[in-house]
């Protein structure tokens, strides 16, 4: 089913009501305080030009008191409006990102690698906030100009008919053909607008990640040279946009004029004919001015509906389609043995692309000790993939704890399986920190056992803060080979029965290395298994069996190679 991004929540449909009701009223208060000062001041005019007697005569105080109690209306009702309008907005881009974080984390990897971090932190901040303000910034207006100018139409209509007509037609022409002109206009410009906008957040992001590599390069002058043609596209968008929006308004401005000398032409020609009274002209001109104070806002809603529409389009563009399977297709749990078996496995990453997997047979028993081996691109990643349902193999049967892995509840799977990806992210804040994220409910000694396991925890002792040393943006803060074996000991810290580990020995040197294998390899309960993925061979004495992937499919070599105990 499609997200419709328009709708308020439904906790807060009452109260949108409301919003709306009050926005209404704020309107219908401001168009009565212009219609009556008006014949307030004219009636009060005409009595004193009457004479003593009818100025006598004259009844201000009920007038007056009415201007009074439309004035302190619309204030009222404009205050009520913006805290009732501007909460249910909150709570709508709040569920809106919600519901897109949601999306975007059970997505695959290299689903969400294929568009740059920029271009989707963008997406996520910006495109949420322009779905979620879709109620406040083109409902609302348009709900607003709707009511009140039916009523500011029908209540010219009762004091003089032809005057009604002239401004129904400037109602319509401002408030429908113009908007409508407007937005066909706009809408070039403002997608030329929302793509280059997103390109040049990429850049900006790409910049502050690669400072270095760029100096090293000499790349600064051309990419200040691309940021600057971006940037340029952008305001030249922005100033259409201006552009048209204040013709628009010019335009608006205009047509107000016209029709209240139209209105007011029409009125006088009524009190020619003995049907109003002379205080009636200025009530009605006055009146009309008030009704294009609601159709103004038309135009610029019209471009922020553009705007939203565009939004919604790149944030489900962004999260991906929609997965349909159903929570009870997906709750399994695994249980004992852990045993992982493929057997005659076909996977690939889409239809239009080559094999990575195919005919493919293996077990690995739990508690066995296991390297995975082969050259760069022959799938060694894509195991883990299969495992967590990043993507989905389309041939032969894959079982993990003696169930279907397309039904494992992948959710609660990180319980069990502790992955160190090759790539692994350091939080930024202190090692402390990522070491709670990994597990919140570990102690210091589980921290520092951890360290001590990962090979790290001289390193730590030695820093004046120990557990507080920040790690920096993404770990700069430390070296590859640190970085490396913290995200080692987050892994390690939370005791998973099984251990994916990815290149867990990169950048160390070779005593460095074997220091870590030894303290991992005795750390580990006889029922843990470790799965090791690695190009060096040096790892591979402290493994039971190698496994080798070639031509799509594994390759096992039963040698005993002598792991140390």
């Amino acid at each position: 089913m499609k997200q419709d991004f328009s709708l308020p929540p439904r906790s807060t449909e009452r109260q949108m009501i409301l919003g709306l009701a009050l926005a209404a009223l704020a309107a219908l208060a401001n168009f009565g305080l212009l219609f009556l000062s008006g014949w307030l001041l004219a009636s009060a005019a005409v009595a004193g030009l009457a004479g003593l007697a009818a100025r006598d005569a004259f009844n201000m105080f009920l007038p007056a008191a009415g201007v009074r109690f439309l004035a302190t209306a619309r204030i009222l009702a404009r205050y009520g409006e913006r805290v009732v309008t501007h909460d249910v907005t909150l709570r709508r881009i709040g569920q809106v990102r919600t519901w897109s974080f949601a999306r975007l984390v059970a997505l695959p990897p290299q689903l969400l690698a294929r568009r740059r971090s920029g271009e989707q932190l963008f997406r996520f901040v910006a495109d949420t906030e322009r779905a979620g303000n879709v109620w406040l910034d083109v409902r609302v207006p348009r709900v607003t100009a709707v009511v009140c100018g039916v009523t500011c139409v029908a209540l010219t209509t009762f004091f003089a008919p032809m005057a009604g007509l002239v401004l129904a037609a400037g109602l319509l022409l401002s408030g429908v053909v113009l908007p409508r002109m407007a937005g066909w206009l706009s809408d070039r410009a403002t997608a030329r607008m929302v793509v280059h906008q997103d390109a040049m957040h990429g850049d900006l992001v790409e910049v502050l990640q690669s400072l270095d590599e760029i100096a090293f390069l000499g790349a600064g002058p051309a990419m200040t040279q691309r940021l600057e043609k971006r940037q340029i596209a952008v305001r030249q968008a922005r100033m259409q946009l201006a552009m048209i929006e204040g013709a628009n308004r010019a335009l608006v401005g205009v047509l107000a004029m016209l029709t209240a000398v139209g209105v007011l032409i029409c009125a006088a020609t009524a009190r020619e004919g003995g049907f109003l009274s002379a205080a009636c002209l200025p009530m009605l001109a006055l009146g009309a001015l008030a009704a294009f104070e609601n159709v103004t806002p038309l135009s610029a809603a019209r471009q922020m509906e553009r705007k939203a529409r565009l939004s919604e389009q790149r944030l489900l563009t962004l999260c991906g389609p929609k997965n349909d399977d159903t929570p009870e297709e997906r709750n399994a749990l695994p249980h004992a043995p852990l045993d992982l078996e493929l057997c005659n496995l076909g996977a690939r990453y889409a239809s239009d692309e080559s094999w990575v997997l195919r005919h493919a047979n293996l077990t690995i028993r739990q508690g066995e000790r296991v390297a995975l081996v082969g050259p760069s691109g022959s799938g060694k990643s894509t195991l883990v993939n299969l495992l967590f349902c990043f993507i989905a193999y389309q041939e032969g049967v894959m079982r993990f704890g003696g169930v279907d892995v397309s039904r494992l509840d992948t959710d609660t799977l990180p319980e069990t399986v502790g992955i160190l990806s090759q790539d692994a992210h350091m939080f930024q804040g202190s090692i402390r920190r990522n070491l709670a994220m990994a597990c919140p409910e570990a102690d210091e000694t589980a921290m520092w056992a951890a360290l001590e396991t990962a090979q790290l925890a001289s390193f730590v002792h030695q820093t004046p803060a120990g557990l507080n040393t920040l790690v920096g943006e993404a770990g700069l803060c430390l070296s590859g080979g640190q970085g490396r074996r913290l995200a080692l000991a987050c892994v390690l810290l939370r005791r998973p029965r099984w251990l994916i580990l990815d290149e867990p020995t990169e950048g160390l040197d070779a005593e460095t290395e074997r220091a870590v294998m030894t303290a991992l390899t005795a750390s580990l309960s006889h029922d843990v298994t470790l799965l090791c993925i690695t190009h060096r061979t040096t790892v591979l004495p402290f493994l039971d069996r190698t496994v080798e992937i070639a031509n799509r499919q594994f390759h096992e070599n039963t040698t005993d190679r002598g792991r140390p105990r």
